[in-house]
């Protein structure tokens, strides 16, 4: 993880930069949702009598807010994703890779959020909040997939400190859907290296600030204008990110005018949140092994028979030797004789029992191998030995020691005198 120093450096510097304007974002005690309607109404009505008043500043801003708009317009790139982003390549042939790589997140997250739903991590049962957060995002294989698994199991840590740094829960939920938002970059843009992505991150973060900045509310991706994929490709029937604008203009806090202010510390919170997960190159590469260049495997429907072989040699079965009776004891009739074990029968039922051995232990650890492709992520596939000698390198060899040879003439004039 990151150094705490850094995010109390940053928390500092906007601590001096926000201290200019006199505010201080001071919040009253947190409320249900039910109360967020009813302060809303309060703040549109004193809202109002400004309005008036403010006539004449807005037609001002207008005209530089025309310009800013214009100039966001012309940045945006002819094709999204850039090239730097995605590989260029046919959706034909995507689709077939697809097909042969192991599933690690869901294809669509959810977007309709309620934040009542989003559970209090410190007083929840661990499966219980798994669970929770399962519903709340859409994960449905998270039993059997191990990166839906750790992919749940991050966002409740990331709610954790949310919840310890008291932020709201429509903040949560904003949270929830940008970190949503970044896994679906880190998965979908498969051609950006670390450094292209961490300055998308940037790019993303800047967005949101300039909607607070108009705004004073923390944005969902959708209101920043924030998209892992182009707009026209996104399917008509799928719903847009959605956490109510009410919920999300702080009803809990009571100075006016410090809305902004308090949006801008919660989404420096944020920031500093996902940031943590990829603060270094390992922990950055680790991940976007596992979730974009995750391993390949190949689907063989073949026979019952072939799947389940009948095994070569059937077991032995020693039978109990009864009691012989006196009887019994007689000579048997001309011509038969009993068989006698020699040591060649007993090699050839040692060599059966050997190989039967052999194949049940073949057995198993085919059985293993399916079951590793078909339930579990094999995360040991996804970062081999050569991932890992990148940053712990291998100890060099020790140095064989020379043999010592020994000095000319020694011994040889031991019977001269």
């Amino acid at each position: 993880m990151s150094s705490r120093k850094i995010e109390d450096i940053h928390l500092t510097l906007l601590n001096k930069l926000l201290s200019d304007s006199g505010l201080e974002c001071i919040r009253s005690a947190p409320e249900s949702l039910e109360s967020f309607s009813s302060l809303e109404e309060a703040e549109e009505e004193a809202s109002h009598e400004q309005h008036e008043e403010l006539i004449s500043e807005e037609t001002q801003e207008g005209e530089d807010k025309q310009l800013v708009v214009e100039e966001v317009q012309a940045e945006e790139p002819e094709v999204f994703p850039t090239p730097s982003l995605r590989r260029v390549i046919p959706e034909k042939i995507r689709k077939i890779e697809e097909q042969y790589r192991i599933h690690v997140l869901p294809e669509e997250f959810k977007t309709d959020i309620d934040p009542a739903a989003i559970p209090t991590i410190a007083h929840t049962a661990q499966q219980k909040y798994i669970d929770s957060l399962a519903e709340i995002v859409g994960c449905t294989e998270y039993k059997s997939s191990l990166a839906e698994f750790w992919f749940l199991d991050t966002l409740a840590n990331l709610l954790r400190r949310a919840q310890e740094d008291e932020l709201d829960r429509p903040t949560q939920a904003v949270l929830i859907l940008w970190f949503c938002e970044w896994m679906k970059e880190i998965q979908h843009f498969d051609a950006a290296d670390r450094k292209r992505m961490m300055r998308r991150f940037q790019d993303n973060m800047l967005s949101a600030a300039k909607f607070i900045a108009e705004e004073e509310r923390i944005p969902t991706p959708t209101d920043a204008g924030i998209y892992y994929r182009a707009p026209e490709e996104i399917p008509e029937g799928q719903p847009l990110q959605n956490v109510p604008p009410e919920y999300t203009r702080h009803a809990s806090v009571t100075f006016e005018g410090a809305a902004f202010e308090c949006s801008l510390r919660d989404l420096t919170k944020i920031i500093h949140y996902i940031f943590d997960l990829f603060s270094t190159d390992y922990q950055y590469d680790l991940v976007r092994s596992i979730f974009t260049f995750s391993p390949e495997y190949t689907l063989i429907d073949v026979p019952y028979q072939i799947q389940n072989p009948k095994s070569l040699y059937a077991p032995l079965k020693f039978k109990p030797k009864k009691e012989k009776s006196p009887k019994s004891d007689k000579p048997g009739a001309k011509g038969k004789k009993k068989d006698i074990d020699t040591e060649e029968y007993l090699a050839l039922l040692e060599l059966k029992a050997k190989q039967e051995r052999e194949l049940q232990e073949q057995e198993e650890r085919d059985r293993e191998v399916w079951q590793y492709r078909s339930h579990i992520l094999p995360l040991n596939l996804a970062a081999d030995d050569a991932f890992f000698n990148k940053y712990w390198p291998p100890p060099p060899p020790e140095p064989v020691p020379e043999p010592e040879l020994e000095p000319k003439g020694k011994g040889k004039g031991k019977g001269k005198k």
